[in-house]
């Protein structure tokens, strides 16, 4: 073969690859902008079914193999399975998001992971998240809220099984249990006393 045969065969190649690259990429994209209408709509079986789609496609395995899961994808399938409250796979997804470079998707999936775990009472560890999320934008009013009240909630689980909050409703508990019945209140004729 001489030389400008191997040029072609190579420009060849690298155009197919390009134009593979470029529809899987519009495919990816038209996935996403379709899935947010999905989401809107409360479709979210089909729009899981969609992204399942683009997963399965032989184009996406192709770009997958080049590069890790695409991080935006692994976010929706996260939302979309925090909407199906289905809790252990949308963290999954979270923290495949989370391994972004992308600073902005990297806090929304924090902050969607942390709120997770804030609704199985781990307030300590989904303020952490919460801080993580500050790190990455000090400006995230939602994340600052969220933080006080995991904190507000930690301090008041803590004073839960304090041992001076046990000794209070025991003393309470002492109260309820003495006889005052209704041999104190008014019995006969009332007695006044001058």
């Amino acid at each position: 073969m001489s030389g400008k045969k191997l040029i072609k065969i190579f420009l060849l190649f690298l155009s197919f690859f390009l134009i593979l690259y470029g529809y899987g990429y519009y495919k990816r994209y038209d996935t996403i902008t379709h899935l947010e209408e999905k989401i809107k709509l409360g479709r979210y079986q089909d729009a899981l079914s969609s992204i399942q789609r683009l997963q399965d496609s032989p184009i996406y395995k192709i770009m997958a193999k080049f590069g890790k899961e695409d991080p935006m994808i692994s976010f929706n399938k996260g939302v979309i399975y925090t909407l199906l409250e289905n809790k252990k796979d949308a963290r999954i997804e979270y923290r495949k998001a989370m391994e972004t470079n992308d600073p902005v998707l990297k806090a929304r999936a924090i902050y969607n992971n942390a709120n997770l775990i804030a609704t199985d009472m781990d307030f300590s560890t989904a303020a952490l998240q919460y801080t993580e999320v500050l790190k990455i934008d000090a400006n995230d009013f939602q994340a600052k809220k969220n933080l006080e009240r995991m904190r507000l909630g930690e301090q008041q689980f803590n004073t839960m099984f304090s041992p001076e909050q046990q000794e209070r409703e025991d003393r309470i508990e002492a109260l309820k249990l003495i006889p005052w019945g209704m041999k104190y209140k008014y019995s006969g004729e009332q007695k006044i006393r001058w």
